[in-house]
This record gives structure tokens, C-alpha cells and sequence, in this order.
């Protein structure tokens, strides 16, 4: 190839080149061998740091301090708190276990038990010999009727099954004897709609139960009920016969007919 038509990197290489073999070519004549290490000079040394006298204790003696664990900082009512260590837990498995229990199933072949947290969230399903997945280190041992047993950390804690308690919740429908709702004794000619056999009117419906309601609240109240309240006592359980026929549709049922008062004897 000839230099003309060399490229620049071509001339970079070689003067790359040129530079090694120039510096081999001067270490073979002892370039570099008269360098060498200057001698020890005290002088040249820096003095070292003065040490500080050490500062007294500021740590008293260990009874000073027993305040500290009679009345704990972190607690509400500053008393000191029981808890218990288990060395073969695994890290990070939780230890706390506040579950109300809301619900059991037992059959033959499944026995399990549904658990609320005290704090709120979504109920949680154990089965037996299982953890429920907030508390791994406790154990479903037995399930009865009405209660559930946890083997834990701490021993065995026994869950007896929450009831209703009043509180909170819709209100139950008010019942109405049905005596009450029939009202006063008539007689079979009694009504314009009535039958002489006492059943069902002329045109073959039933009697609504929702306006049997209204008849015997504003025939029992003493001295008589607002008509606001008689109103919406009529519309709740209009409502709920209402819902109630529209699931048997919905099921393929017939709705059951209310049985046929009889007439009283004369």
C-alpha cells in the first residue's frame, strides 16, 4: 500500500508506534534507573494527634433508670404489658390474634369456622388444622356447635360464636296478630265483597294482607294512629310482600296463597 493513500488512522497507528519504540529504544540506555527514594528526614514527619481525655460517664447506675420499665413510654395507661417470645416462630410471621368469631360449618366431611377482624375488613375462612392468613402461627384445633378453639404462641384461646345484640341493623317488621288484623267479629253478609261461605271475595283474589295491616292499625290504636305513620307501616309491608312474590317468580313458583280465614261461629 502506498503512504498516499493511508488512511488517519493508518498514521494514528504508526505514530502510536513510533512513541512505544522510542521508549524501549531509551529504557535500554537506563532511562528511569537513577530514580530512587529520598532518605528518612525527621523533619518531614507530622507530628501526632494529642489525645482527649475521656469524658465522664453519663450513664448513672442501672436501679436510676427503673422508672423506665414501671411506667413504659409507648403504652396508654403506662403500665407494663405482657408478651411472650417464641424462639421457633418464623420472621415476620404476626402474632396477633384479634378475630370475633361469626359463623361455623360443620358437616362430615368439612369442618370450618369464618372470622371478622375486631378492626374491620373482610371476613376470613379456617378451615380445621389450618391459620387464618393474618395470624400464621395460630391453629384451628376443634370446632363445636357454638364455639371454635386456637392453638398459638400464647396457649389456647377459645371463640364463642358472636349473636346479634340489637344494636345496629334495620329494624323488624312490627307483627300483627292475626286476631288483631281480622278485627271486630262481623257477620258474613258483612262487607260488600264478601261470600256467604266466608272465603275469598266475588272476583276470586285473595285478600290483600297489606290492607288488612291498615285495617287493624287504625281500628287498634288507641285513640288512633297518625295517618303518616299508618301510611308507611302500609308501604313497608307492601314492600316486602312485593319483594317476596317477585323471588317465588323468579324461582318458578307460584306465590302461596294466604289460608282462608274462617267464619266465626254465630
Amino acid at each position: 500500500m502506498r503512504a498516499e493513500d493511508a488512511g488517519a488512522r493508518t498514521w494514528l497507528y504508526a505514530a502510536l508506534a513510533g512513541w512505544a519504540l522510542c521508549a524501549w529504544v531509551l529504557a535500554l540506555f537506563g532511562m528511569g534507573g537513577s530514580i530512587d527514594r529520598l532518605e528518612e528526614d525527621p523533619a518531614l514527619a507530622q507530628p501526632l494527634p494529642t489525645p482527649v481525655a475521656p469524658a465522664p460517664e453519663r450513664l448513672g447506675p442501672l436501679p436510676q433508670y427503673a422508672d423506665v420499665a414501671a411506667r413504659p413510654l409507648f403504652t396508654e395507661d403506662r403500665r407494663p404489658q405482657p408478651f411472650v417470645i417464641d424462639p421457633t416462630a418464623e420472621p415476620g410471621a404476626g402474632g396477633g390474634f384479634d378475630y370475633v368469631l361469626t359463623s361455623v360449618l360443620r358437616t362430615p366431611q368439612v369442618q370450618l369456622v369464618i372470622l371478622q377482624p375486631v378492626d374491620g375488613g373482610d371476613p376470613v375462612r379456617v378451615r380445621r388444622g389450618h391459620s387464618p392468613e393474618g395470624a400464621p402461627g395460630w391453629v384451628l384445633q376443634s370446632v363445636e356447635a357454638r364455639r371454635a378453639v386456637f392453638a398459638g404462641p400464647e396457649g389456647e384461646r377459645s371463640l364463642e360464636l358472636r349473636v346479634f345484640d340489637g344494636v345496629g341493623g334495620e329494624a323488624p317488621t312490627s307483627f300483627i296478630p292475626r286476631d288483631a288484623a281480622a278485627g271486630p267479629a262481623q257477620s258474613p253478609a258483612a262487607g260488600p265483597g264478601a261470600d256467604p261461605s266466608g272465603g275469598p271475595g266475588a272476583d276470586g283474589q285473595a285478600p290483600d294482607p297489606a290492607a288488612e295491616a291498615a285495617a287493624a292499625l287504625e281500628d287498634s290504636a288507641p285513640g288512633g294512629v297518625r295517618q303518616q305513620e299508618a301510611q308507611e307501616q302500609v308501604e313497608m309491608i307492601r314492600r316486602r310482600i312485593e319483594e317476596r312474590r317477585a323471588r317465588l317468580r323468579a324461582d318458578g313458583m307460584s306465590p302461596p296463597r294466604p289460608p282462608r280465614a274462617d267464619p266465626p261461629n254465630p
